[in-house]
């Protein structure tokens, strides 16, 4: 998945704060929440005839009655991106915020789309794979996809390897048509 560079300063910039204030488990949890909301009330959310303050005053009263009360940093965060027209990046800071966690601490977050569920094997094969680019233990997020048919798509530090019997069949496809054409 490609993120925008928009999404990943906004994450960054939380992230280094949250780090200072101690605070990056309670932001992480807060931003959780804040996508939810979004997820749910984003044609408010994005209403520009309503003024940016009234919004996101809206947003923090609703986490705080969910128990997930922003702190004044928070709260401006969350001023910010919706004054600047941002809360459409939202589920895509979290996943950043998320991956910077991770790659503090010497992981690195791996996407893979696989027909099946991975078994042990497979798991092991495709950790020896990332370390042996990134010299990092992997944290993967798997979905399954029968549409891929067999095989499994491998995303990591913005590249994309695709051992999968459709990529391969796709790929087989272009070069035909190309050697036609």
């Amino acid at each position: 998945m490609m993120y925008s560079s928009i999404a990943s300063k906004y994450a960054l910039a939380l992230y280094n704060v949250s780090k200072v204030n101690q605070k990056t488990d309670e932001y992480k949890e807060r931003l959780n929440v804040l996508v939810n909301i979004y997820n749910e009330l984003s044609v408010f959310l994005n209403n520009q005839a309503i003024k940016p303050v009234k919004r996101s005053q809206l947003v923090c009263d609703i986490m705080s009655e969910l128990g997930f009360k922003p702190d004044e940093v928070f709260g401006r965060f969350v001023y910010l991106l919706i004054s600047n027209k941002r809360m459409k990046y939202i589920k895509q800071i979290a996943t950043l915020f998320d991956y910077t966690i991770l790659e503090e601490n010497g992981l690195v977050p791996v996407e893979v789309i696989s027909a099946t569920d991975l078994n042990d094997e497979e798991k092991l094969a495709l950790t020896e794979f990332v370390r042996k680019y990134t010299s990092k233990t992997p944290v993967f997020n798997v979905k399954v996809d029968e549409g891929i048919i067999a095989g499994v798509v491998v995303e990591f530090y913005g590249k994309r390897y695709d051992a999968s019997i459709k990529g391969r069949l796709e790929k087989l496809a272009r070069d035909v048509l190309r050697r036609e054409g």
